[in-house]
């Protein structure tokens, strides 16, 4: 193997094609980037935690770190969503500069005729604007960004900026989250949905390569797609593995599903569609189309350590599955001959954490596992369906949460607000049980349909029991919305709300309710409601856009309140998260949430080093324009030259650890217990009643420039 730095040639580990040995000199020899750009291919491991990178698990990954660049101190974006951070891959910018807010978001009806915007799902279905949007679905961001005038990415992003260059471009895999990084179409793409462009489907299905199924509900006409008749359904993915539970009806008869994180059986449910997409991108994109610049996000870990948690048997077999997906791209390099003439850079774009209340409040249980496969389709050599399990007994050592579940929506109305997060009735075996078993939120039925909309359905709901009962939050129609509505965009780890009359007592009435609720976390304020006590500024965590405000900049952000120091299924790191069952989730300002995973290997890269200076998700973008022969003026982040072979700059960065925090707590607060989401139960062993919000901070110095990164943001009550 050949390395094109100036270092002397090792060999490299059995699995690896990629990587260096240290120089025998002390010193390396600075160079001027050559000027033709070096390919580049960013693999995304959606939700790697860097503690569960080994050799065991992820053995082409850990040589891949071994032998390049390890950054330890990475930064995911916050709220440390999926497309929150994807955008900052695309444009190497937060918020502030970019104006996007994924993974969900509330796009307000605009001007007289109450205008949204419209347009199908990669599904063919048609999207629902009146809620707040899920985005990571092509169609929806192709309609959002035609809503907004070809500007729902405010400033130029790296693909864009490769392709005026000239360079040829790819992008593969995850629905959304690939598509973001080129909405200009400029590129080849390929994602669990479709394939564009429409060139591009026929020397595919001239090659007897198989499609997405969605692929045909993107094109129409002339350009309309017929499956060839054994195309199948390559990127299909099971639902996870469930079982039914009485444990949250009283009576013992009402069934709520829950996840059976004890299975060991499935992996991940999206593995074969990975392995697919993997081998479309090495068997025709990368000989054929030999692009320079390629990003391949797949959904592994995270889609498996939400639905089992991080640390369970699936979500391990999950992390084996991606790693071997990395052996196929690796291999697929070194059969083309670009093994050692390309970067290799593989980032998450958050951590994960497991979803739970406080283990003093909900002490883990054990499940009493079925013994036996369920029924259903089977995927990976295991099976999707429904188990006979049940929740066992508690189990401080070894066992699974059966808490951590909030419905915002749910809590500000019972105390009377008029807020909406357009669902209506849901269950959830996830809304805690206690130490007797007793359940937080009871399941009901809503026999008559009163409630629910439709006969015989279930549901749980605090507000239900208010003398005018409410179950289901649909937002009202456009013009419907009561004067000072709160709209909820459930997000997971953390929630947005918007209040579209923008009204100041709505605003600081709903901040003292969520800095009284335990569940919540630090809090964030649009600075035009000034200086609320307890409370920070969104700008002051990169969250404020002059562009976006009243058109999909929340009012107040919310992170939900975390814990680095509890363990479940043996990794540390729990959280609340916005209702919906799932085991493991991200999005708050947690440790485990924000610090992620970062790997460089290649001939543009130092080898075998750890770069302990903090870097971001925002530094991916401008440092592979770099390594391109680009410029990236417009971003946030920076080039990290320190892990450079031939960097830009020389300079020594300097890093000053700090805190921020509001310049007056929140006082006489009355604390309420997660346990009762009445607020009858308050905490009496916080008396003081204060609120405050602490952000840990690194600045960074380096070439006259200030960067910052956030390791955290925690509520401080006493």
């Amino acid at each position: 193997m050949k390395l094109t730095h100036g270092l002397l040639a090792c060999a490299a580990a059995a699995t690896l094609a990629l990587g260096g040995c240290a120089s025998d000199s002390g010193t390396e020899t600075l160079a001027t980037p050559a000027a033709a750009p070096t390919r580049t291919i960013v693999m995304v491991w959606d939700g790697l935690r860097p503690d569960s990178v080994n050799a065991t698990d992820t053995p082409n990954l850990y040589a891949l770190r071994q032998s390049g660049v390890n950054f330890s101190d990475n930064h995911s974006t916050y709220p440390t969503f999926t497309m929150m951070n994807g955008s900052s891959f695309a444009t190497g910018s937060f918020p502030k500069t970019s104006g996007f807010y994924g993974n969900t978001f509330w796009t307000p009806p605009q001007g007289s005729g109450n205008t949204i915007p419209a347009g199908p799902t990669a599904g063919g279905g048609t999207q629902d604007y009146v809620a707040p949007v899920f985005t990571e679905d092509y169609q929806v961001l192709s309609t959002l960004n035609d809503y907004y005038g070809g500007q729902l990415l405010l400033v130029k992003t790296l693909f864009a900026t490769a392709q005026a260059a000239g360079l040829v471009t790819a992008t593969v895999g995850k629905s959304g989250a690939a598509y973001i990084q080129d909405l200009g179409k400029g590129g080849v793409f390929l994602d669990e949905n479709t394939v564009q462009p429409r060139s591009l489907v026929t020397e595919l299905q001239g090659a007897g390569i198989a499609l997405p199924v969605n692929v045909v509900k993107g094109y129409s006409g002339t350009d309309a797609v017929t499956l060839a008749a054994n195309n199948g359904n390559p990127t299909n993915r099971a639902g996870y593995i469930t079982f039914d539970t009485t444990a949250y009806d009283p009576s013992g008869v009402l069934t709520v599903a829950a996840r059976d994180s004890a299975d060991t059986t499935q992996g991940a449910p999206e593995s074969m569609s990975n392995q697919y997409l993997m081998s479309v991108y090495t068997r025709y994109i990368l000989p054929v189309k030999k692009p320079m610049l390629s990003l391949i996000w797949f959904r592994t870990p995270d889609n498996v350590e939400h639905g089992y948690g991080p640390g369970s048997a699936n979500a391990v077999a999950g992390l084996r599955s991606q790693d071997a997906r990395l052996g196929e791209l690796i291999a697929g390099l070194r059969a083309n001959g670009m093994d050692a003439s390309t970067n290799l850079i593989v980032v998450s774009d958050h951590g994960h954490s497991s979803v739970s209340g406080p283990l003093a409040l909900y002490p883990l249980r054990s499940i009493n596992s079925a013994g036996t496969l369920p029924g259903g389709p089977r995927i990976n050599g295991a099976t999707s369906g429904s188990t006979n399990s049940s929740i066992g007994a508690v189990a401080a050592s070894g066992g699974y949460s059966f808490s951590g579940d909030v419905r915002s929506a749910d809590l500000l109305t019972y105390r009377g607000f008029k807020a909406y997060d357009g669902s209506g009735c849901t269950t959830s075996a996830m809304y805690g049980l206690n130490a007797a078993g007793t359940p937080t939120v009871p399941v009901r039925l809503d026999a008559s349909g009163a409630l629910c909309g439709a006969a015989n359905t279930k549901y749980q709901a605090v507000s239900a029991t208010l003398p005018t009962p409410v179950a289901s939050f649909k937002v009202p129609a456009p013009g419907s919305l009561p004067a000072n509505g709160i709209v909820v965009a459930a997000n997971g780890g953390s929630d947005y709300f918007y209040v579209p009359g923008h009204d100041a007592a709505t605003i600081a009435a709903l901040v003292k309710v969520l800095q009284q609720r335990e569940e919540y976390g630090a809090i964030f304020v649009d600075s035009r409601y000034g200086a609320l006590p307890g409370t920070l500024s969104m700008a002051q965590v990169n969250l404020e856009n002059a562009a976006r405000q009243g058109r999909g900049q929340p009012d107040v952000v919310a992170s939900f309140n975390w814990d680095a120091g509890s363990t479940v299924q043996g990794m540390p790191g729990i959280e609340f998260e916005s209702a919906g069952g799932q085991r493991g989730m991200h999005g708050s300002f947690g440790i485990a949430d924000v610090h992620n995973t970062l790997i460089a290997n290649g001939p543009s890269f130092k080898p075998a080093t750890v770069l302990t200076t903090p870097t971001g998700n925002v530094d991916l973008a401008p440092t592979v324009a770099y390594v391109l022969g680009l410029s990236m003026p417009q971003a946030d982040g920076r080039v990290v030259n320190e892990a450079l072979a031939s960097p830009a700059s020389t300079a020594t960065p300097t890093v000053t650890p700090g805190t921020v925090m509001p310049a007056a707590a929140a006082t006489g607060l009355r604390f309420e217990l997660p346990t009762d989401p009445t607020g009858a139960s308050a905490d009496t062993a916080l008396a003081v009643g204060s609120y405050t919000v602490k952000l840990a901070v690194k600045d960074l110095v380096v070439d006259g420039k200030t960067y910052r990164y956030f390791d955290y943001a925690q509520a401080v009550r006493q």
